[in-house]
Parts: structure tokens; C-alpha cells; sequence
């Protein structure tokens, strides 16, 4: 696959990972009224399509009880096939169609967190996937204009001079337009988190294809214990299959933190969140 050369990239947005994901921005210490101007960077694919004759899975939530009913999506960047788990949790869908990137997407960003698996030819069966049941609407933290927003264990800080947009056609009542995050069991979740990353931690994230601009700093509670001044690497999973802002499927890096100096958070020190999908973290 080929991916095009880096453009500039939104003031915070920085530090990527091997594909590369960009933006434009004029310089985040600019008095308030001068606004911020962040443009997707968005993807070029060169691959073939190829052929996915059926997609299994097994899902269950963390309690260990079937996801039934569980919204699921079979999308490559061609094409789109929505499905469900049935009521044992089981996941059997003929599709006998070629796609280009396939991937299982697991979860709707409503009552579950979102997660990508990409199909292969050779990887139809995707054995057990673990159902993230995000926390309810009541639960949600409301964003403002500028300053912090968290929920459980995430928190993001939006730029006073900056803006959030939120996508609208998938999430059209005010009452679904509050922030809301789960942790993702990283070693129960090798299809969507893959190993070879060395992903050590991770979180769901609502309401997905919120964008923010100039990114927004991340802050981390630090479950692990790393020590004060361990360096961080942060990423996103593309799951917009138009690949505005990550490449659809992967992960994509787009900023570093620090274990602060008291050991309770990992913080953004470059770069940030352009958009809420799911996020994963490793040490440098």
C-alpha cells in the first residue's frame, strides 16, 4: 500500500507514526480571536480488493455473557455490510463479495465502545471479541467550549481558542453529545489491538468522529504504575472508512506524553487527539 507524502499538520497534531496522518494549523498561541484552521490530511490507497466469502466471530461482554443482538459492521473502504450478533453472541455472516481494507467493526459507539478487526483472506474467524459496554448517558461529562472534559479514567483538555465538532448525522440528539470512555482489556483483544504494536493500554471513546481543533491534550490515570518521566506513545484506530484522520483499520500515532512528576498521569507533551475513535498507549 502506498500512502502519500506528510503535509503540515494542526499545531498539536505531531509526531506520527509510519503512515502518517496530517493537518494544518496557524500557531496555537494566537490570541483567542484569531481562529485555528485544521484540515483532515485524509489517505491514498493503492491495494487490491479481497474476496470475503464469511465473517465469524464469537462476542461476549467482560462479565462473560453473549453480546447479543451486538451491532456489528463488515466495511472495507469500498463497502459496508451491517450485521448483529445473535442471541448466543455468535457472529456468522455470508458475504461472498470482494472488499478493499475489510475490517469487523464491533460495537456502534452508542451502547458499546467501537473496535476494528481487519479481515484477510486467511483470517475469516475471528474466535472470541470482548463487547465493551460504554457507560450510560446519565454518566456522560458535557463538553464546553474550551477546558477539561472526562470521563472514568480519560480526560481531554480543549483549547480555549479552539472548536469541537461533532458528527451530527450519526448522532443527531443532544442527550448522545456527551463524552464517555471504557478500558479496553488490551491482552483479551488481539484482533482489534494487535500485538506486534505493544499496546499496554486502551480506551473506547464517545461520541465517535468528534474532531477537535487544535487537538485536544490527553490525560491518562496511570493504572500501571509506570515511574514519574516515562515517555509515552499515544495513537488512534481508524475507524472511518472514509480515512479522514487515520488510516482505516490500524493505528495511527499522534502524540507523545510523560508520566507526570507525582506518578498519578500520563500526560500529552506533543500532539493530541484530533478525533474521538479509540485510543491505545505504549511506552517509548
Amino acid at each position: 500500500m502506498q500512502r502519500p507524502p506528510l503535509s503540515t499538520l494542526c499545531a498539536t497534531l505531531a509526531l506520527l507514526a509510519a503512515w502518517g496522518c496530517s493537518s494544518k494549523s496557524e500557531d496555537t498561541s494566537t490570541p483567542n480571536d484569531v481562529p485555528v484552521i485544521c484540515e483532515a490530511p485524509g489517505y491514498a490507497v493503492d491495494t487490491d480488493a479481497i474476496q470475503i466469502d464469511r465473517v465469524r466471530a464469537k462476542l461476549r461482554v467482560p462479565s462473560g455473557d453473549p453480546a447479543s443482538g451486538l451491532p456489528v459492521q463488515v466495511c472495507g473502504i469500498d463497502a459496508c455490510v451491517p450485521s448483529n450478533a445473535d442471541r448466543s453472541g455468535t457472529l456468522n455472516v455470508p458475504l461472498n463479495q470482494k472488499m478493499i481494507l475489510p475490517a469487523l467493526k464491533y460495537g456502534d459507539g452508542f451502547d458499546y465502545a467501537e473496535l476494528a478487526a481487519p479481515l484477510t483472506e486467511d483470517n475469516l474467524d475471528l474466535g472470541e471479541l470482548i463487547a465493551l459496554p460504554l457507560p450510560p448517558l446519565s454518566a456522560g461529562a458535557k463538553f464546553s467550549k474550551s477546558g477539561a472534559v472526562t470521563s472514568g479514567e480519560v480526560n481531554l483538555q480543549l483549547a480555549s481558542n479552539g472548536s469541537v465538532e461533532h458528527d451530527r448525522l450519526s448522532y443527531s440528539d443532544d442527550s448522545e453529545l456527551v463524552f464517555r470512555s471504557v478500558a479496553v482489556p488490551v491482552a483479551d483483544s488481539p484482533q482489534a489491538l494487535p500485538p506486534r504494536f505493544g499496546f499496554e493500554l486502551a480506551y473506547g471513546l464517545a461520541p465517535l468522529g468528534t474532531t477537535f481543533c487544535p487537538a485536544a491534550n490527553l490525560s491518562l490515570k496511570n493504572t500501571l504504575d509506570w515511574p514519574s518521566g516515562t515517555e509515552v506513545e499515544v495513537f488512534v484506530q481508524g475507524l472511518d472508512v472514509t480515512e479522514k484522520w487515520a488510516p482505516y483499520g490500524s493505528w495511527l500515532q499522534v502524540a507523545e506524553a510523560v508520566v507526570s512528576s507525582d506518578g498519578k498521569r500520563i500526560e500529552t507533551t506533543s500532539g493530541g487527539v484530533p478525533i474521538l475513535s479509540s485510543i491505545a498507549v505504549r511506552r517509548k
